[in-house]
């Protein structure tokens, strides 16, 4: 009978998962009708697409399809992530030929939800499935419904990032700490290569730091271990850490590569840490970024008090006890470390999804209200026998909150096309080049990292991740210049330079942009201005 109730629960999970993952094919089919329209909605995700699409084109030797694949050449994230999203696209590339790179709105919704959506789906299940053995089945699929409604993992859904990989390594690695229960044999050394690759896709991995050396000294206080042998586990452990770390960056064992891979890895911990531009005055956690992003993305208080509770009552458990410290023990480096950087709406996941599935030990086996029982019991029983049922309520409120978020975030994004002032923008200055006859010239544009331009055959467009400066407009000369009005009003700041993560570009950035917006650039006249944009146009393109 346990087996039929357990394989009952699965499928209702599997179900559930599927129905998830189809309504979020309708949000992600949107924001890539072409490269230049995903720029505007995703960066990220404009950096990262050329690089797989180059991993699985054919170079001209064996040599250069191996070095396409191996030599992924954006080092801002590790190579599982490329390797993963390279192998998930592998039965689309196949099947759609070599015009296949040509339609970025597939791949791009193919790689969010193969990518994005389906590890998180994935994730969630498990740690579930780890928090809620022998509960009923509306217990397990209201768990499971409750964490994928919330927001932060809803906005995850809807980019292509490493970030739900990442997420499903951790967990997995807790999934083997837990599956291992101190025999230190076998699952304990796959949660040390599961913590290498989830170190080499984002640092995820960094943060067992505690949860290990937990790990080691618990099985040394139950007699389960020795110290000699804790001792010989935790190399053994770094051990095959490390070396699933290099197998999963292979080319960190290219001095070149390596060198490059380190240069830019700095420079993300900078651009992360302290901003892009100029330098973020508020980077650590902050009540204002509570207001912000903990409230609306991840709990309210009640809630997290709530969760914090969970965890609590998890560890308190004996059969529940190893998981939820191994919790305790990842979440608390993990919070002090992203707490005081750049804090975004997405960074708590890998602390909310694990911490958020301990609520279930704030219920017994069953919730039953039955007359006869109630009407005998006395004032202590009746509070104990309340007391779910208030915390439904409560959890039922937050679920609620969540719902009102999530589908503020899901209407956002499918409709992002149409409201976007990016697009709306460059089709004001289109009509404006269809009004003086020049849309069918040869012109050459350049657009700021978010200014719109789609693809035209008459068209070369120009765009610069560290922003045009006069060196960069004599160096290019471009017809027609799409500055995004955001830089404009940031650069002209009086504290500018002095806030400046490099004040030499800053000084460039000021001298330029705020010639353009006074309509002093020389040869250059404003063609349209709106409060998103504006649009200078080389003066005798006019005469």
């Amino acid at each position: 009978m346990k087996n039929k109730f357990d394989r009952k629960i699965l499928i209702s999970m599997v179900v559930v998962g599927i129905v998830y993952f189809a309504l979020m094919i309708f949000s992600n089919f949107t924001g890539a009708k072409n490269i230049n329209m995903l720029a505007i909605f995703e960066k990220d995700e404009f950096a990262q697409i050329k690089h797989v699409l180059r991993m699985l084109t054919p170079g001209e030797t064996l040599y250069d399809t191996l070095r396409h694949f191996f030599v992924y050449l954006h080092y801002f994230y590790g190579y599982p992530f490329y390797l993963f999203s390279a192998i998930m696209m592998l039965p689309y590339r196949l099947l759609a030929g070599t015009d296949w790179g040509n339609n970025i709105a597939v791949t791009v919704l193919l790689l969010r939800q193969l990518v994005s959506v389906l590890p998180m789906i994935i994730s969630i299940g498990l740690m579930v499935g780890l928090q809620t053995k022998k509960k009923s089945i509306y217990m397990v699929l209201g768990l499971f419904v409750f964490l994928l409604s919330i927001p932060a993992v809803i906005l995850n859904n809807f980019w292509w990032h490493p970030d739900s990989l990442a997420i499903l390594l951790v967990v997995l690695t807790i999934f083997f700490i837990d599956r291992d229960e101190f025999q230190y044999g076998k699952y304990f050394y796959l949660a040390a290569i599961t913590c290498g690759i989830a170190f080499s896709v984002k640092y995820a991995g960094a943060f067992f730091v505690l949860a290990i050396p937990t790990y080691l000294i618990w099985g040394i206080v139950s007699r389960k271990i020795v110290w000699r042998r804790a001792f010989f586990l935790a190399l053994s452990f770094v051990l095959v850490m490390f070396v699933a770390l290099l197998i999963s960056n292979p080319l960190l064992l290219l001095p070149q590569e390596r060198d490059e891979i380190i240069q830019i890895q700095q420079l993300q911990f900078v651009q992360t840490r302290i901003g892009y531009y100029s330098v973020n005055p508020d980077w650590n956690l902050s009540v204002e970024k509570i207001n912000r992003i903990v409230w609306p993305y991840y709990a309210q208080w009640f809630t997290l008090i709530l969760l914090v509770a969970g965890l609590i009552k998890g560890i308190a458990s004996s059969r529940f006890r190893l998981i939820n410290v191994m919790i305790l023990m990842y979440i608390l480096p993990y919070i002090f470390t992203v707490g005081t950087s750049s804090i975004r709406p997405l960074y708590f996941l890998p602390v909310i999804i694990p911490l958020a599935s301990s609520l279930v030990h704030l219920f017994p086996e069953n919730i039953s209200f039955r007359g006869d029982v109630w009407r005998q019991a006395n004032l202590q029983s009746k509070i104990q026998r309340l007391l779910p049922w208030g915390l439904l309520i409560l959890l039922l409120g937050q679920f609620g909150i969540y719902i009102q978020k999530d589908i503020e975030i899901y209407d956002g994004i499918l409709y992002r096309e149409e409201r976007s002032e990016s697009i709306a923008f460059y089709q004001d200055v289109e009509n404006l080049l269809v009004e003086h006859d020049l849309d069918v010239q040869q012109l050459k544009i350049y657009r700021d990292p978010t200014a719109y331009v789609p693809p035209k055959p008459n068209y070369e467009i120009l765009m610069k991740w560290k922003l045009a400066s006069y060196d960069y407009l004599n160096a290019t000369q471009p017809d027609l210049l799409l500055l995004e009005m955001a830089y404009v009003l940031e650069f002209a700041k009086p504290d500018a330079i002095e806030n400046a993560v490099d004040p030499g570009d800053m000084i460039a950035w000021q001298q330029f942009y705020g010639d353009a917006y006074a309509d002093q650039l020389p040869g250059y006249s404003i063609f349209f201005q709106n409060e998103y944009g504006l649009a200078l146009i080389r003066s005798e393109l006019l005469k």
